[in-house]
């Protein structure tokens, strides 16, 4: 029975299946329109905890056959997907987080499902990635680093076409942030299925993460929003799975309806991260950073709850300490 009709069939796959799933979608020899069908056809029958952490394994497996470690790395990043249009909230909180002293390995692509993905906005920043065997120097000197994921795993590269063929979410938008090249201690990851959620937790455990939280927002942003219950799966090496709910008005921050943190093309959204980076920007949409870089301090064991985390979120803009964390990525100063 061939691959793609085992996946026809609903079967569970097992190890070697998904080897053979990694090979086939990054061969350079593989028609297009194989991959798509095989995509298509793995996305309806949905994925078991084992088959994406092999899926994932195998992944980083192509490329690096021991991950290279820093000590209190954390990637910040959502799968996209999720039809919103927000501005780069992830990217925005990046700043904050390593502003704050996280380490941050940022992971990621050019939008295929928005206007702007987290490269788009870097390239409008001016802001280069960082070559995978840079970033521990990179760390070390400023505490960002954003890696592009076709440079970090080239063979990637061959999934593109696919992805902007079939132009819809996919299993691929689930591994983009669990593959960060680093082997991370902390991870806050958002996805657009709150199906998935205590899946993917599973496989940062697996993955040796310390401490992650898994996010869906509420009405099904990939971020943690303003508009209502924000679904949390917090996974902790030492203490296992816990599911529950965060309100940002729960923190005192301010309600607001998911449209009002639309962004735009990548300049746009480029002055929308530096008017709240400056302090400028007192809207919702400083509100929603605030929110996610707090999940992010709390995740890092930077501060011992949410809201610790908020209130040290907004003292690292305040402070003017975000805003120089940009012009330190930029080059600007050093």
């Amino acid at each position: 029975m061939t691959l793609l009709n085992k996946i026809m069939n609903f079967e569970t796959l097992n190890a070697d299946d998904m080897a053979l799933f990694v090979n086939t979608l990054i061969s350079e020899t593989t028609p297009i329109e194989d991959k798509v069908g095989l995509l298509v056809a793995y996305t309806m029958k949905g994925e078991t905890t084992d088959e994406l952490y092999a899926l994932c394994a195998r992944l980083i497996q192509t490329m690096y056959e021991e991950q290279p470690q820093y000590a209190g790395s954390m990637c910040v990043c959502g799968t996209g997907g999720d039809g919103s249009n927000s501005f780069n909230i992830s990217t925005t909180v990046s700043f904050v987080a390593a502003s704050g002293g996280i380490h941050v390995v940022k992971h990621g692509n050019k939008s295929v499902t928005s206007q702007s993905g987290g490269m788009d906005i870097l390239q409008a920043m001016g802001i280069p990635t960082t070559p995978v065997q840079q970033v521990s120097q990179q760390l070390a000197t400023s505490r960002l680093a954003f890696v592009n994921a076709t440079e970090a795993y080239p063979l990637m590269k061959n999934m593109q076409p696919v992805r902007k063929k079939l132009g819809r979410p996919t299993i691929l938008n689930l591994i983009g942030p669990i593959i960060n090249p680093y082997a991370l201690d902390y991870q806050a990851m958002g996805v657009f299925d709150p199906s998935r959620m205590v899946k993917i937790a599973e496989v940062l455990q697996k993955l040796g993460r310390k401490r992650a939280i898994v996010m869906h927002g509420a009405n099904g942003m990939d971020e943690a929003t303003l508009s209502g219950e924000n679904q949390i799966v917090e996974m902790n090496q030492h203490t296992g799975i816990d599911v529950y709910t965060v309100n940002a008005m729960d923190y005192g921050l301010r309600y607001a309806p998911d449209d009002a943190l639309k962004g735009g093309t990548p300049e746009q959204n480029k002055q929308i991260s530096l008017d709240i980076l400056k302090g400028k920007d007192r809207s919702c949409r400083r509100d929603v950073v605030l929110l996610n870089a707090g999940i992010a301090f709390y995740t890092a064991e930077k501060t011992a709850s949410i809201q610790d985390g908020i209130i040290y979120a907004a003292e690292c803009i305040d402070s003017g300490a975000a805003y120089h964390q940009y012009e330190l990525a930029r080059g600007v100063i050093v």
